[in-house]
Order: C-alpha cells, then sequence, then structure tokens
C-alpha cells in the first residue's frame, strides 16, 4: 500500500453559523483556526447569504482548496424579509434537515468525509443529525457569556419570579436580579428577547433561544463562547451556576490567520483603501468611528442629529453607513460634507483594521458583542447607542463593570437624541483619560487570553483536539 493510501484523512469539520452578520464572522474566524491546525472545513451558510459572503470576498475558497463554502435554501421566497427571525426560524427548521443530511452522508472527493460538527446555539436543532451519525460536535455561542448564562438560568428566573413564563419582566423593584450572589446585577427589561418592540415576538423569540440553548448544553459535547475569561470574570467564577457549562476560547479575532485570503464573512464589501488612506490622514487618536451593524436602522430625524453633530464635532470621523440603515443621508449632510475636509463616509469597512489604526480616538457603535469585542481588543474607547436584543447587557458591562465607554441617552420623551447631546458625549469620551486606561487594560488581558499562555488558546487547542477522536 502507498504512503498516500496509508495516510490518515484530516479532520474535516462542518460549520453551521445562524444566518446574521453577527454570527456568521465569529464562525468564519473560527473556521480560519481549524485550517490552520490542519482540518478542511465545510462552511454552510444559507444560499441568501452564501451570495452575500462570496460577492463581498471576491473569490470563494481558500488557496489550499481546504474551504469549501456552500450554501442551503432556508425555506424562505426571494422577496420574503430575512430579518423576520422568526419565520425566518421556523422556515430553516423546516427546509434545511434533508440537505444537512446529504452533507454530513457525502464523501467529497477533495475533502473527505465530515469527521465532526460545529454549529450555532441558535441551530442546535441540527445536532439531533449529529449525534444519529456518532460524530464530535460542539456548539458556538458567538455573543457575550453573560446573556448565554441567562439562558441556560431562564427557568429558575421564571421560579425566582424575575420573568413569567414567555419571559417578560414581573413588577419587581427596578427589575434587577442576580444570576448568583456574587455576579453583577441585570436588568430583566433589557434582557436579551425584552427589547424588541412587540410583545408577541418577544416570546417567541424567548422561547426559540431558551430551547436552543437548552438542547445545546444538552446534545453538544462542548458549548463554546467568544469571549475570555478575564472579560466576564463572574460568569466564570467558583460560584457561577455555568461556569462548568462555558468554554470561553476568545476573542476569535484576536488570532493572526495564516489563511489570509479566506472569505472573512462579511456581508457587504469593503472599502480597504479608501478606508485606510483616510485614517492615514488623521493625528493619532483624533478620528471618531462611527458604525452600527448589519440591522440597526435609524429615523430619519434621528439620523439627522446624528449627522449634524459629526460635522459640527468639528473632528475627523470615518462613518459607515451601509445598505439599510436609513433612506438616505440628509440633503444638510451631504451638502456640507465636502466643506468639512476630514470627513469620510463608506458602505461598508474593514472594522477590525480601522479599529487597529493609530488614528482612531473613540468608536461609536451599537454595541452588537463582536463590536463589543472588537473595539476591547484594540483599546479603544465606546461610546455605545444600542437598538435591541443582547446589545443593552453589552452596554451595562461597557459602562456599569468595565467601565471603558459612555452611554447616548435620549434627551426627551420622544427618543431622539439630539445633536448637542451627541456632541458632548463624544467630547467627554475623547478626554476621559480613566476610560483610556481601563480600555488599554482590557486590551491587554485580550491578547493575553489568546497568546501561548493564555486561557482562550489552551481552549480552543483542547476543543480541536476533542474534535479529532
Amino acid at each position: 500500500m502507498g504512503a498516500d493510501a496509508a495516510r490518515t484523512p484530516a479532520p474535516h469539520a462542518l460549520l453551521l453559523p445562524y444566518p446574521a452578520q453577527g454570527h456568521v464572522i465569529p464562525f468564519m474566524e473560527l473556521a480560519d483556526r481549524l485550517l490552520d491546525r490542519g482540518f478542511a472545513v465545510t462552511f454552510v451558510n444559507t444560499e441568501f447569504n452564501h451570495r452575500r459572503v462570496v460577492v463581498a470576498a471576491g473569490g470563494g475558497r481558500a488557496p489550499d482548496g481546504r474551504l469549501r463554502l456552500v450554501g442551503v435554501a432556508d425555506g424562505m421566497g426571494d422577496g420574503e424579509d430575512r430579518d423576520n427571525f422568526v419565520r425566518l426560524n421556523a422556515c430553516m427548521k423546516e427546509a434545511m434537515p434533508l440537505r444537512l443530511d446529504a452533507l454530513l452522508d457525502a464523501d467529497d472527493e477533495r475533502l473527505g468525509r465530515v469527521t465532526c460538527v460545529v454549529v450555532d446555539v441558535g441551530m442546535s436543532w441540527a445536532l439531533d443529525a449529529v449525534k444519529r451519525r456518532g460524530l464530535p460536535a460542539a456548539a458556538l455561542w458567538p455573543a457575550s457569556a453573560a446573556v448565554l448564562a441567562v439562558l441556560f438560568g431562564a427557568k429558575k428566573l421564571i421560579r425566582d419570579g424575575v420573568i413569567d413564563d414567555d419571559g417578560a419582566p414581573v413588577k419587581q423593584e427596578n427589575h434587577s436580579f442576580r444570576l448568583a450572589e456574587s455576579m453583577p446585577p441585570m436588568d430583566a427589561v433589557f434582557l436579551a428577547w425584552n427589547y424588541m418592540g412587540n410583545r408577541d415576538v418577544e416570546r417567541m423569540v424567548f422561547h426559540y433561544l431558551t430551547t436552543t440553548a437548552w438542547a445545546a448544553v444538552a446534545k453538544a459535547d462542548v458549548v463554546l463562547c467568544n469571549t475570555f475569561e478575564d472579560l466576564e470574570p463572574d460568569i466564570f467564577g467558583a460560584h457561577s451556576p455555568a461556569a462548568a457549562s462555558i468554554l470561553p476560547i476568545g476573542p476569535l479575532r484576536t488570532c493572526q490567520r495564516r489563511t489570509s485570503e479566506a472569505p472573512a464573512g462579511h456581508f457587504w464589501r469593503a472599502d480597504d483603501e479608501a478606508c485606510a488612506s483616510f485614517l492615514d490622514a488623521q493625528p493619532r487618536g483624533s478620528v471618531t468611528y462611527v458604525a452600527f451593524g448589519s440591522l440597526t436602522v435609524m429615523s430619519p430625524a434621528q439620523l439627522q442629529e446624528l449627522a449634524l453633530a459629526l460635522l459640527a464635532s468639528a473632528r475627523p470621523f470615518l462613518w459607515v453607513f451601509r445598505p439599510g440603515l436609513a433612506a438616505e443621508l440628509p440633503p444638510a449632510f451631504t451638502d456640507l460634507l465636502p466643506r468639512h475636509a476630514r470627513g469620510k463616509v463608506v458602505e461598508w469597512a474593514p472594522q477590525e483594521k480601522v479599529l487597529a489604526h493609530p488614528a482612531v480616538g473613540c468608536f461609536l457603535t451599537h454595541c452588537g458583542w463582536n463590536s463589543t469585542l472588537e473595539g476591547v481588543r484594540h483599546g479603544v474607547p465606546l461610546l455605545c447607542w444600542p437598538y435591541f436584543t443582547d446589545q443593552f447587557t453589552n452596554q451595562a458591562y461597557i459602562c456599569d463593570i468595565w467601565k471603558v465607554g459612555l452611554r447616548v441617552v435620549p434627551d426627551g420623551g420622544d427618543g431622539i437624541v439630539a445633536k448637542e447631546r451627541i456632541m458632548e458625549r463624544l467630547t467627554s469620551l475623547m478626554g476621559d483619560s480613566g476610560v483610556k486606561e481601563r480600555v488599554k487594560r482590557l486590551k491587554e488581558l485580550a491578547e493575553r487570553s489568546m497568546g501561548p499562555e493564555g486561557k482562550s488558546l489552551k481552549n480552543i487547542n483542547a476543543f480541536m483536539e476533542s474534535m479529532t477522536k
């Protein structure tokens, strides 16, 4: 028998993220880690997102051909709203299992058979098919361990009268609770499912999140989380009920990818050159970077206040104005922008590179977990403007626990943050030396966690070893 025939085939991981930008990116980072360790990877997106990722990346696979990008029908029609997560969840559970079965059973000519699987916690219904085949399985939670701990502990919160059977906060003083005595207080009003503007939707999201989280911990061999112990020490402390169930492997974006040409999982093509040339021309620590993620929608009135505040601040700014954020930029802004000279608007940005640039002095963010981690990873103070889901929990950690940012709070009952208020918050944050020192310390801890002796690096190595058994 020849050497090639006798050689043990490389492990082959199938990765299945939830179909949202904030989930696909950390999954692609994990894919790159697996590729670096010699795994082959089949990366499964919905067909809708698969097309977006491939177009945005300008290509389809890693240079050595060990990354295969696959699109699977999500069961929704071409014109349907895929931001309607309640319908999307129902359609996926109906349409995707048969296609996943085929991928799990196929013996790919190039990559061989799938030998292990990592699913999003939000897609843990797929674990049944994995376990039927006896394959090693992991579930990845791409948000904070605090939010995952709340989902794991939801039954106790119901028993303790913090929330009702459908996740709604029960009236109590300040709506405040603690998962354990040693842990910081949390506000039941702003739990991940409780700020979506529609109680029926919130109820369905609560049941979906808790059901999938409980399935993940019951059926996966390990539940991974894109965080690190020093960032959420109370969650991983000896008295935390969730500590034994969650393995921190982040921040995943810390890794230096050798497979640098592999797609990064973005849904829009970033204007790398325009961002870099603009930042290169600005003084150190002077730029306000503004980005609200992939789902936030801003009212025309609020958009105008923000746009005019950026112009009036006299500070350089780089603003990501992605498709769908609002109908269009206000004319008062576009007319004045050419005269501002130090303002730049792009459709999408290479956020990791932007935040690493020395010209960036603060990050005006929606507080999505990826953005939060990336800001911390690069030591950039955060100006918090959350909109829904886990963003309010992240804001509480940023402002109240880590103390590395400030809130943007509306002035009156109309919910609009005025231009003057935005300017005042920017000035306060940029001049706060305490915030800068604290976020610098978190940056050091993030780097250490994925360093040669870091706990997250040891955890991710142990996870990858377990996937080969």
